[in-house]
C-alpha cells in the first residue's frame, strides 16, 4: 500500500493535486477494476453492459492522449486525470467501439469552448455497443443555438450506461441520443447551465437552454422500436429551461429524478410516438412538469409522482409500457435528498458504485475516526481514538481538482476517544470536499459534502 505525508504548504497547489492523484489511484488499486457496479434499466437487456471489464486503465491527462485511446482497440479501459480543455474542433467522434469504459478519476473535467457549428461537442458516440461513460463533467461553451453539436450524442449505439457524470452548459444538447440508438441506462446524472445562454444564433432561438432530445425528428422513422431508455436518480437543476427530456418514438422510464429548474417553460415533453412510464420522480416549483404533444405520443402515465409548488400543465395520459426488467424505485418523497446528495461527477474513484461507498475513507494508521453528519452545511463534527495526550491534529480541506480551501481545525487531542464538535464550514465552497487529518499518529481522509 502506497504511503502518504501530509506535509504540504497550504497553498501548493501542485502538490496537493499530486497528493490527490495518489489517494485516487490508491483507492482504485489502478491495475483493475475490481467489481462491476449493479446496472438496472433498459441497457441491462439484451446482455447488460460490462465495458471494459478488467483490462488494465489506461490513464490520459492530455488531449492528444485521450484523443488516441478513445479509438484504440487496445485501450478498453480509459481513465481521464484531470482538466482537458478541447482545441478548437476538437470534438472527439468515438466509432466503431465494442467494450470500452471511460471514466474520471475525481474531478475529471472536459471542456469544449467552440461556439461553431461543425466544430462544437465533446463526445459523438456512434455504432458501438457495451460502453461505459462514468464520473465526467462536461462543460460547454454556453448554449447557443446554430444547429451545433452536443457534449454527448449518442448515435446508433445499443447497451450504452452513462453513470455519474455532470452535463453543463452543451451549445446545442447537453446529452442526446438519436438514430436508432437503443438499450441506454443514464443514472445519477446531473443536467445544468450555469453560463448565460448567447443569443442571436442563426437556429432563431435566443434561449437554447434545452437539456435532452432522444430523436432528431418525426421523420426518423429508424427510431421506431428503438430508443428505449431508462434514467434513474437523474437531476435536471440551475438554468435548464425545455427538454428533461424531449421524446420522440422511445420507450422511456423516467424513474426516481429531481427537478429543480427555476426556469423552466417545461420538463417531460411526450412528443410523436413517445412511450413514457413517468414514476415516483420529484418535481420542485418547475412549470409545466409534463407535457403532451396533443394528438401524436403513444402514453405519458404518470405514477406516484411529486409535484410541490409546481404551476401549469402536470397531468399524464394513458398507460405506457411495462418495463421488462427488474427494478427498485424509493419513494417519491425520498428523491429530492437522494439525489442531490449522489448525483453528478462526484465519486472519488472510477468504480465506486455511489457516492457515499463503503471506500469513501482512505486511512493510515488512525483508528475510529469519521466524520458527520455527511452530508454538512454549517458545522461538522469529527471523532478519532488518539494513542496520546497532546497529540497535535490538523485538518485541511481540499476540492476535487486539488484546490486547497484551507485548515478548518487546529487543535490537540487526548489520549482515548475525542469528539471536535462544531467544526465551521461557512468559508467553504458548496460540493464534493475531501477533509484531510494530519496527527501524530498518522493520516485520514474523507469525502464529504457541503451542502
Amino acid at each position: 500500500m502506497l504511503e502518504f505525508n501530509f506535509d504540504y504548504s497550504i497553498n501548493d497547489d501542485d502538490y496537493m493535486k499530486k497528493i490527490l492523484l495518489l489517494v485516487i489511484l490508491n483507492l482504485c488499486s489502478i491495475t483493475f477494476i475490481n467489481a462491476q457496479c449493479a446496472l438496472t434499466g433498459w441497457a441491462s437487456q439484451n446482455g447488460g453492459v460490462t465495458g471494459g471489464g478488467s483490462a488494465t486503465p489506461t490513464v490520459v491527462t492530455t488531449y492528444a492522449d485521450l484523443k488516441t485511446a478513445v479509438n484504440s482497440t487496445s485501450a478498453k479501459v480509459i481513465y481521464i486525470s484531470g482538466q482537458i480543455t478541447f482545441p478548437s474542433a476538437g470534438k472527439l467522434t468515438i466509432n466503431a467501439q465494442i467494450g470500452k469504459s471511460i471514466m474520471g478519476l475525481a474531478g475529471a473535467r472536459l471542456i469544449s469552448t467552440d461556439l461553431t457549428a461543425g466544430g462544437s461537442g465533446i463526445f459523438y458516440l456512434k455504432n458501438s455497443s457495451n460502453i461505459i461513460i462514468k464520473n465526467i463533467t462536461f462543460e460547454g461553451p454556453g448554449a447557443y443555438d446554430v444547429d451545433g453539436n452536443d457534449n454527448l450524442t449518442i448515435d446508433n449505439c445499443t447497451n450504452v450506461w452513462v453513470d455519474h457524470c455532470t452535463f453543463q452548459d452543451a451549445l446545442d444538447g447537453n446529452l442526446d441520443i438519436k438514430n436508432a440508438s437503443d438499450l441506454i441506462s443514464v443514472t445519477w446524472t446531473k443536467f445544468e447551465y450555469l453560463k448565460a445562454p448567447i443569443a442571436g444564433g442563426s437556429g432563431g432561438s435566443n434561449d437554447h437552454r434545452f437539456s435532452n432530445l432522444f430523436g432528431s425528428g418525426d421523420d426518423a422513422t429508424q427510431d421506431a422500436g428503438k430508443l428505449r431508455i431508462t434514467m434513474q436518480y437523474c437531476w435536471w437543476g440551475n438554468g435548464t429551461r425545455e427538454r428533461m427530456p424531449r421524446v420522440r418514438y422511445g420507450k422511456v422510464h423516467l424513474l426516481n429524478n429531481y427537478y429543480n429548474s427555476s426556469i423552466s417553460n417545461y420538463c417531460i415533453y411526450a412528443g410523436y410516438k413517445a412511450d413514457l412510464l413517468i414514476e415516483n420522480n420529484y418535481f420542485d416549483g418547475v412549470k409545466n412538469p409534463i407535457r403532451l404533444e396533443t394528438g401524436t405520443f403513444t402514453a405519458a402515465q404518470s405514477v406516484n409522482n411529486v409535484f410541490s409548488g409546481t404551476s401549469g400543465t402536470a397531468t399524464g395520459s394513458g398507460t405506457a409500457f411495462t418495463p421488462p426488467y427488474t427494478y427498485t424505485a424509493i419513494p417519491a418523497l425520498d428523491v429530492k435528498q437522494t439525489v442531490i446528495s449522489g448525483s453528478g461527477a462526484v465519486l472519488l474513484q472510477p468504480t465506486d458504485c455511489v457516492f457515499l461507498a463503503n471506500n469513501e475513507v482512505v486511512k493510515k494508521s488512525i483508528s475510529a475516526a469519521s466524520f458527520f453528519p455527511n452530508p454538512a452545511s454549517e458545522n461538522i463534527s469529527f471523532k478519532v481514538f488518539s494513542n496520546e495526550n497532546n497529540n497535535s491534529v490538523t485538518i485541511n480541506v481540499v476540492d476535487f481538482s486539488g484546490k486547497s480551501e484551507g485548515t478548518v481545525y487546529k487543535g490537540t487531542l487526548s489520549k482515548g476517544n475525542n469528539v471536535i464538535n462544531a467544526i465551521p464550514l461557512k468559508n467553504l465552497g458548496k460540493g464534493v470536499k475531501l477533509f484531510q487529518v494530519k496527527s501524530n499518529d498518522g493520516t485520514f481522509v474523507q469525502k464529504i459534502i457541503i451542502k
